[in-house]
């Protein structure tokens, strides 16, 4: 299962207060996407903070590796977990005469 987290910044922190600590955050996180654990990290576009995709069997396993970030043991941060799976196979829902063969990419 793929469980899509993101942070936001609690009341009166700023970039300045977490600036010293992102060196260690930011190895913690490359640890777990090396191990397989995080499969996708990018930088909010509308707000400081973070979207991390992690590979794992439940939002609980996520939450035990956010809640040991170095930002989240100092108490900087608080987290939304969004769990997902693949869809049901949306040919399914699809009629017979509808084309789905390839290509796939009809765009070109």
């Amino acid at each position: 299962m793929k469980v899509i987290t993101f942070d936001r910044f609690k009341p009166g922190v700023t970039m300045e207060t977490i600036t010293p600590f992102l060196p260690e955050e930011v190895a913690n996180v490359w640890r777990l996407w090396k191990a397989g654990i995080v499969r996708e990290n990018y930088a909010r576009a509308d707000e400081p903070g973070v979207v991390i995709v992690f590979e794992v069997d439940s939002v609980e396993e996520a939450k035990r590796y956010v809640d040991d970030f170095p930002l989240s043991k100092k108490g900087f941060l608080e987290w939304s977990y969004i769990p997902v799976i693949a869809p049901l196979p949306l040919e399914a829902l699809m009629d017979a005469s509808v084309d789905v063969s390839e290509p796939y990419d009809r765009t070109r």
